[in-house]
């Protein structure tokens, strides 16, 4: 889906919208149209999450990091390899 990222001229994000009906383009201020793929989520650091250090601007994207049930179930899965491998199960 894509996003709605509005912004100043140093890349602090006003504005972050998405959805049906699109939002309304801005007129005279910065913005940008992205696709955000699956996995990934704008990187913002003290209100920074557009690099306009380069032409054309671009959004900092960054990993999403594995939820706390993710982690966990990871190690269960572990868990259970390691004692299928000992022979325990």
């Amino acid at each position: 889906m894509k996003t709605l990222i509005i912004y100043d001229n140093e890349g602090y994000i006003l504005s972050m919208r998405s959805g049906e009906p699109a939002p309304r383009e801005p007129v005279g201020v910065p913005f940008l149209w992205v696709d955000i793929p699956d996995g990934k989520r704008i990187k913002i650091t003290d209100g920074i999450g557009v690099d306009t250090s380069v032409t054309p601007h671009q959004a900092i994207l960054e990993d999403i990091p594995p939820s706390e049930v993710d982690v966990l179930s990871q190690q269960v899965a572990d868990l259970q390899y390691q004692l299928m491998m000992n022979g325990v199960i």
